[in-house]
């Protein structure tokens, strides 16, 4: 048998008890209210609290997780492609060029054809060369050939130009008697254009002379 002063302290127990009881279911309603009621502050938190199976999480406001693109317009201007200039070739060198230069070379091998003074004829060492002469000149059948005659600075203007004539012609007639074929043609510089100006008998003797030239041809 319980006293009354058990009994009240039974009762401030069970009471107490009660009291946790309330307070605790009380919080957690204030809780489920708070959460289920407030709206969500970003995308983010939205999709945490409204889970479901289609639901994917994010973490960033930009779909596929990146950053927008910078410095790309959804309307670009058309673009115009410059083409680049021609290639730029070194030309082939011409036919004619080839042709002159084989000629010059040519005619740098040509042997000079001297003469004795106030004479027109060939001498055997002019014949010897200009046989030479003949083989180099049939390597070049469409060439033309010119035969300039000189003379010495001894004598009149006119009486030398005669005289360089004769000699250009006398060159040119052995050259066809050797089998020569090319155009042919002579002229005459008396003794303009010396390549020797000394006063005695060796330049006098190097003026005197036939001076063969090959033009064009190949």
């Amino acid at each position: 048998m319980t006293t009354p002063s058990q009994r009240l302290v039974r009762w401030a127990g069970i009471a107490g008890l009660l009291g946790t009881l309330l307070l605790g279911g009380c919080a957690t309603k204030s809780a489920m209210v708070t959460t289920s009621g407030a709206a969500p502050s970003s995308p983010a938190m939205q999709t945490q609290a409204n889970p479901g199976p289609e639901a994917t999480i994010q973490t960033s406001p930009y779909p596929g997780g990146s950053e927008a693109l910078k410095g790309f317009s959804k309307t670009p201007v058309e673009e115009h492609v410059t083409q680049p200039g021609p290639v730029v070739v070194a030309k082939a060198e011409q036919p004619e060029s080839q042709a002159r230069k084989a000629s010059e070379a040519a005619t740098r091998l040509l042997a000079e054809i001297y003469f004795a003074f106030d004479r027109w004829a060939l001498s055997a060492e002019g014949e010897k060369n200009l046989v030479e002469n003949a083989e180099l000149v049939k390597q070049h059948p469409d060439a033309k050939l010119l035969i300039e005659g000189f003379c010495d600075e001894r004598g009149s203007r006119e009486y030398n130009l005669v005289l360089g004539e004769k000699r250009a012609q006398e060159t040119s007639q052995y050259l066809m008697t050797l089998g020569i074929k090319n155009p042919v043609s002579v002229t005459s510089y008396g003794k303009e254009r010396q390549v020797c100006t000394e006063p005695n008998e060796s330049c006098y003797w190097r003026n005197r002379r036939a001076h063969l030239i090959l033009e064009g041809g190949k």
